[in-house]
């Protein structure tokens, strides 16, 4: 079990670990100089039911509360220390609102100091303290009144703290591994070891992380958990690891940094969160406050902005989003500590929504919805919420860095949802369904709007569909397979829809026609084509784009025309062509194609060239190769 001592300057804190454990927490020369505790301090030992104690000694003084915060992120019990003399001092209250907001309820209150008071003192702290606790995370936990100078006390507070570690659960090691990281130093013949508290998953030796949010990658080589040499550390333990590197040094990590080995982790410079600002404030949090941001072991600064109005109330509650000044890394669930722009006092608090908020549409009907939807949530319950909201597809990527969920975890948690789901984006069935059914209707419209067009390319019809629509492919695909949407070569058309020509056009259609059907493979070229027609050439140009662009003619070379069905015929014979080839029964000469086909060799270029164009066929030298993939 981790436990956290939290409380003001001066009441005992460092001294009852020490009274507890044996340990002197304060290992800077300064700290042992001013009789002041200034930076995260640790001691284990083993308890009385065999299981293992780990203490976090944090700062009381105001000055340090970056480090008071960067100790208490992910700990299983907060011990209070008040001293009986004082009673409940102004750090008290801040560490207990602090508390508070990262939801700890699991602690114990150490009343210190009582060699130095009466029984009635201590009777009146203890009501002081009570009214304290009230209405808050905390309100149940018991007080155990002691001396550390004498022992009185000490040893009751030690059984309890043993009992509730044999009690707690093992917390789970769902999700990507993650270490906040607290410290960061080099050990003579061993390297860098950093320090911190694992939030989440499981990792063990030898493995390689991720440094964030610089992106490097480091190998374990040693694993500490609670002080003790071990093979895994696990969420909820703290972790001391030797890494290796090539790229980083000592001076490239600090606190705030997180190890992870989420291969999707990214950083982000906006988030929302569901913010609830301490009834203890004496004016309302105002839109685009700066502050202070604090969120396990990171501290930056940035902004506020209200997103459902102007400001909240003291005690009031609402939704966020925090702009920082530099990126950081957080994910789903996580918990946030807002601090005022000079730092002074802890103003707010609350757990991360949207990890990776928009800069534009923050606050549109929408997008507060949405947010408003993974209030509360779970990681399982905010992913069918997103699901629900996320109308044209959700990027997979963004669920596995958001939710910090492994890929097996996030088929899991989707099993039984009706949901189209592959390597790159999950939508579910429902709004699959809505697009199709409006790309299909949309496709409708464009057909009665352009009469004259055979259809759309792919990329066309892409542009039917919402923008940014991430599951074009999918929602297509699925309309072509079911015949809703018909391919012809590289168009796509709804199925009943042929291209209309203009009355002119028709007239001449009938003309052309028949002079293309009885030359078969060798129509005439565009000039002798308009002589027999009696025509301009420009003029019958024209018109017979128009029969291209309806799918009537293929126009495979600048001066001649075919029938599709001629085309198609000719494609055909390049697998005869390949059969004469003694070599290779994919390959062919120009010559042999010439033969099968019957047409002079100019024009066999020309059309081996148009097919080489589509992909069909690819020059090799003398040769061609078929394409069998088309």
């Amino acid at each position: 079990m981790i436990i956290a001592t939290a409380g003001h300057v001066d009441h005992g804190k460092t001294l009852l670990v020490k009274s507890l454990t044996g340990i002197e927490t304060d290992r800077l020369d300064e700290e042992k100089d001013r009789g002041l505790t200034i930076d995260l301090g640790f001691a284990y030992i083993d308890d009385e039911l065999g299981g293992r104690l780990g203490f976090i000694d944090v700062p009381g003084h105001i000055k340090f509360i970056n480090n008071m915060l960067a100790g208490v992120g992910a700990i299983d019990f907060a011990l209070l220390v008040i001293a009986a003399d004082d009673g409940p001092m102004p750090q008290t209250l801040e560490h207990l609102a602090i508390l508070d907001q990262l939801g700890i309820s699991t602690g114990a209150i150490a009343l210190t100091k009582i060699d130095r008071v009466d029984e009635d003192r201590v009777s009146e702290v203890e009501a002081e303290i009570t009214n304290m606790l009230r209405n808050t995370s905390l309100a149940d936990i018991s007080i155990y009144p002691l001396s550390s100078i004498t022992g009185e006390g000490v040893d009751d507070l030690k059984t309890t703290l043993c009992l509730m570690a044999s009690e707690i659960d093992a917390k789970s090691t769902t999700g990507y591994f993650r270490l906040a990281i607290d410290r960061c130093f080099s050990v003579k013949g061993s390297g860098l070891v950093v320090t911190g508290s694992v939030f989440h998953g499981e990792i063990r030796e030898g493995q390689e992380l991720y440094l964030t949010p610089q992106g490097e990658v480091v190998r374990i080589r040693k694993i500490h958990t609670q002080n003790q040499a071990a093979n895994t550390a696990k969420a909820g333990d703290r972790c001391a690891l030797n890494i290796a590197t090539n790229n980083i040094g000592r001076e490239d990590i600090s606190r705030g940094n997180w190890l992870t080995n989420n291969p999707f982790h990214r950083a982000s410079k906006r988030f929302d969160i569901d913010l609830k600002v301490l009834k203890t404030e004496g004016k309302p949090l105002r839109h685009w406050t700066p502050v202070h941001i604090h969120s396990a072991a990171n501290h930056v600064t940035g902004r506020i902005a209200v997103l459902e109005s102007q400001t909240l109330k003291p005690g009031e509650r609402g939704l966020v989003q925090v702009v920082t000044n530099e990126a950081i890394n957080l994910c789903f669930n996580d918990r946030v500590i807002i601090r005022d722009q000079a730092a002074s006092r802890t103003i707010a608090g609350g757990n991360v929504i949207d990890p990776f908020s928009p800069a534009r549409g923050r606050s549109t009907p929408g997008r507060l919805s949405l947010l408003n939807d993974l209030r509360n949530k779970n990681a399982q319950g905010a992913l069918i919420a997103m699901l629900e909201h996320y109308s044209n597809g959700l990027d997979v990527d963004t669920c596995y860095a958001a939710l910090n969920l492994t890929t097996d975890e996030l088929r899991s948690l989707l099993q039984g949802q009706a949901v189209e789901l592959n390597d790159k984006v999950i939508i579910s069935n429902s709004n699959l369904e809505l697009l199709k059914n409006d790309l299909s209707k949309h496709f409708d419209d464009w057909h009665k709007s352009n009469p004259q067009e055979k259809g759309l390319s792919l990329n066309q019809l892409k542009k039917l569909l919402p923008p940014h629509c991430l599951v074009a492919d999918i929602a297509i695909s699925q309309l072509v397979d079911a015949d809703e949407i018909v391919k012809y070569g590289n168009i796509l058309q709804r199925p009943g829809y042929s291209a209309q020509i203009s009355p002119q056009t028709e007239a001449l259609w009938a003309k052309v026609e028949p002079i293309l059907i009885s030359s078969k493979t060798k129509p005439p070229v565009l000039h002798d084509l308009a002589a027999q027609l009696s025509m301009q050439v420009k003029a019958l140009e024209k018109s017979l784009a128009e029969c291209v662009k309806t799918g009537l003619l293929v126009r495979p070379i600048p001066n001649r025309y075919f029938l599709p069905s001629t085309i198609a015929e000719l494609r055909a014979l390049l697998s005869k062509a390949a059969i004469q080839d003694t070599t290779d029964s994919s390959e062919f000469t120009v010559k042999e194609y010439r033969d099968v086909t019957g047409i002079g060799r100019n024009l066999c270029i020309e059309i081996l060239e148009y097919f080489d164009r589509l992909g069909l066929t690819q020059r090799i030298g003398d040769k061609r190769k078929i394409n069998t993939e088309r």
